[in-house]
């Protein structure tokens, strides 16, 4: 009877395990989403190395008048700002205003994301990030925000903080000048999201994997633990047997090359 308690149990819990590794490897998706983008005139900007990972602190900057504004860039902001919470307005956007009245506006949203050229006959000039949809601003006005990054090689990450934040008429504007603001080739720009995916896909297989065959399946921590070990260890004898047979494929094809052009005598 204990074992098919056991065995109802393990049951029960595989689904909850499943969910567990779908939700982590989400999560993983999530921080690596593409942040670059290539125009139609070949130039490539990639701004991923703005993007602020969950539990960062947001961006910041101010205007004039005192008002706070917090952002990421290719994402929703980590944290929705108090004043939007008391407010009751705990949406998921990635830019809030906070005003010197502690009153709160959401002023885009992620879907509704475009990328634009800050100046179309001087590509290199900079890139903006368009979000749209934002709050309601009367008369059936969306709220909108352009946070436009200038090219500045020597400028670094730079701090959107040194610059005052610009509205008119509920269209906001976020000058950044900073080295991401500058075009790329389009190999760094695509290269580095994939590999960065591609190691905490593996982290989290080896990771939730391992643990599930701990404490589900017995297995000592170590080796043994690691998910399909069977499979990995055959990995490099496969491999191996891969490269016997291209390599014997390879020289077949020599061969009857060298038989096909064979001098003829006469």
């Amino acid at each position: 009877r204990r074992s098919r308690q056991e065995g109802g149990r393990m049951a029960t819990s595989r689904p909850l395990l499943i969910a567990t590794l779908l939700s982590l490897c989400a999560a993983a998706l999530g921080d690596t989403t593409q942040c670059s983008h290539t125009f139609s005139n070949g130039q490539t900007f990639d701004l991923s190395g703005l993007r602020r990972p969950y539990g960062q602190r947001d961006w910041y900057a101010d205007d004039r008048n005192g008002n706070m504004y917090y952002f990421n860039v290719c994402g929703d902001a980590n944290e929705v700002p108090e004043a939007c919470v008391d407010l009751q307005k705990a949406v998921q956007a990635p830019v809030f205003e906070v005003t010197n009245e502690s009153d709160c506006f959401w002023l885009g949203q992620l879907k509704s994301t475009e990328w634009e050229l800050i100046d179309e006959s001087e590509p290199a000039a900079g890139v903006e990030l368009y979000y749209f949809d934002g709050e309601q601003c009367g008369e059936g006005r969306a709220r909108d925000v352009r946070i436009q990054f200038f090219c500045d090689p020597d400028a670094g990450v730079g701090k959107p903080l040194d610059y005052y934040v610009l509205e008119e008429d509920c269209h906001y504007s976020v000058t950044w000048p900073s080295k991401y603001g500058c075009p790329v080739s389009s190999s760094s720009a695509l290269g580095w999201p994939f590999v960065t995916w591609f190691l905490l896909a593996a982290a989290a297989y080896v990771l939730v994997g391992g643990a599930y065959n701990v404490h589900y399946q017995g297995a000592a921590v170590g080796p043994e633990a690691v998910p399909h070990i069977d499979f990995w260890r055959e990995v490099p004898v496969l491999a191996m047997e891969g490269i016997r047979y291209c390599h014997h494929l390879l020289a077949r094809a020599r061969g009857g090359q060298m038989q096909q052009y064979e001098k003829v005598d006469g």
